[in-house]
């Protein structure tokens, strides 16, 4: 498992061994991510968008128009789970449905310019939050870190093997 951090106990009598759940790497991701959950809300106050309208942008922006039903196979999401996300988007101005022209029974969802200005700016605040919550990580320990977790999560899931081809490249020439 991980290595043992002292803790001093309330009494004073000295360093305690931390308790075991503490060193399991699953629940220091919890942690990590309800960190990252309460330094967002204390950078960005007025809120925004969640994750899944981001990661759904994020979709649009990178495959273009597609129908609701290959977003929500792309991200994973119950599509009736989906259902609410795009209604929000849509209320926001950020995602318009139109009629397929191949298909006329289905819609696509197209990226608005709303969208993709609200994209930027998430993914703005995205770098700034990452740049507080990792404050404390050297760039090569970011690095590491970051290769870590995508080699777990494509070890999972190859939606996040074009992450690691992209990663390659960079790291090839912040070594030189």
């Amino acid at each position: 498992m991980g290595k043992a951090i002292p803790v001093h106990d309330r009494c004073g009598a000295g360093p305690v061994a931390p308790d075991p759940v503490l060193l399991l790497p699953t629940h220091l991701m919890a942690e990590l991510l309800k960190l990252a959950r309460r330094t967002s809300a204390e950078l960005f106050p007025t809120g925004g968008l969640r994750p899944p309208h981001v990661v759904a942008l994020a979709w649009l922006d990178g495959h273009g128009p597609m129908s609701q039903r290959q977003v929500s196979e792309r991200m994973r999401v119950n599509p009736a789970d989906m259902v609410g996300v795009v209604d929000e988007l849509e209320r926001l101005g950020h995602v318009e449905r139109r009629r397929d022209p191949r298909d006329r029974r289905r819609y696509a969802l197209h990226l608005t310019d709303s969208g993709r200005r609200a994209l930027h700016d998430w993914r703005a605040r995205g770098e700034r939050l990452n740049d507080t919550v990792f404050a404390p990580l050297a760039p090569h320990e970011r690095d590491t870190l970051q290769e870590l977790l995508l080699k777990v999560l494509v070890h999972h899931d190859p939606r996040f093997a074009p992450a690691v081809r992209h990663q390659e490249p960079d790291r090839v020439s912040r070594s030189t």
